[in-house]
């Protein structure tokens, strides 16, 4: 019972501190970097010239979207990260 009371008490605890967590995602194609720092990706369904297509708000450039095509057999892994400020 003395555990329970301690976790109820340590979890609204746990935010206190620190400053703000923000998150931002990176994409990696094959071997290559080809996108970091981006809040938001939106992976479509539908393919253009063929391929794969990644739309991203631009993180350099605001209030731009940009792209990144995936080429036919390579893959693309999305990374959340996590840095304080």
């Amino acid at each position: 019972m003395r555990r329970l009371v301690w976790l109820a008490l340590a979890l609204p605890l746990a935010g206190c501190g620190g400053g703000k967590a923000t998150a931002t995602l990176s994409v990696t194609c094959g071997e290559n970097t080809q996108l970091y720092g981006a809040v938001s990706i939106e992976v479509p369904g539908d393919l253009e010239n063929g391929h794969s297509v990644l739309d991203y708000p631009d993180p350099v450039n605001p209030g731009k979207t940009g792209t990144i095509e995936v080429q036919p057999g390579n893959r693309c892994k999305i990374t959340p990260a996590v840095a304080s400020k």
